[in-house]
């Protein structure tokens, strides 16, 4: 004989289906009502968060537009002091070139020096490309190169191996770099100047009466098809 498992309450009979089906139901609306009330916390943690940031934000602009307002004298007397060379050709370090202008008119003296010295490099390594031989891994060798094969005057050696003086301490922050920031200060303006001076002599040019650019050394400027020359302005 076949048995069916009936439950008797109140009177009723109840089928297991009808029991397992009631109790499905009431799980997934436990689950469920626990999943939204999870949501809605995390939609006002969300919300919460959002304004702390937005207040964050405001605070930092606000600290950010007094430092700007306080430092606005200095920041122009120090850029005018170290004007980049307006006009170079638009190569991978153009920008850089620059940068190490706007790290000295803004007081980053650490970060001006380490970047003045690393686009030194890059421009001896360019000059060597430029003049048909590949450059060594050593600096002074490729600046001892370019002036033995008379690409560059000795002053201008003078200048690229005065940039490079204590370049491993301030790449590496050894213990013997300066810290105290008025003596940065003159260290990075220094070097910042010399790129400048560098940069105007390797890059040098004139204009014409209808003001197109006329390179002296137009090996170091990509002459387009056209005519046209790509380049990088730094003017300001």
């Amino acid at each position: 004989m076949q048995t069916s498992n009936v439950r008797f309450i109140d009177d009723h009979n109840i089928s297991c289906d009808t029991i397992f089906t009631s109790f499905l139901y009431d799980t997934r609306s436990r689950v469920w009502d626990f999943m939204q009330t999870n949501i809605n916390n995390v939609m006002r943690k969300n919300k919460n968060m959002g304004q702390n940031n937005l207040i964050q934000q405001k605070l930092m602009e606000d600290s950010i537009k007094q430092e700007i307002e306080q430092t606005l004298s200095l920041r122009a007397k120090r850029y005018l002091k170290v004007k980049p060379h307006g006009i170079t050709p638009h190569t991978q370090f153009a920008p850089a070139s620059l940068e190490c202008a706007l790290l000295f008119r803004d007081g980053y003296y650490y970060g001006c020096i380490t970047l003045v010295q690393s686009v030194a490099e890059t421009i001896a390594r360019f000059l060597c490309q430029k003049n048909s031989w590949k450059p060594e891994k050593k600096f002074e060798n490729n600046i001892e190169r370019l002036l033995n094969r008379h690409f560059i005057s000795e002053k201008l050696k003078n200048k690229f191996l005065k940039i490079w003086e204590n370049r491993d301490d301030y790449h590496h922050l050894d213990i013997n770099i300066e810290v105290q920031k008025t003596k940065l200060e003159e260290i990075s303006y220094e070097k910042v100047l010399l790129l400048k001076e560098i940069e105007s002599e390797i890059f040098k040019f004139s204009l014409s009466k209808d003001g197109k650019l006329i390179p002296e050394n137009k090996k170091y400027w990509e002459l387009s098809e056209n005519g046209t020359i790509p380049v990088f302005l730094k003017l300001g």
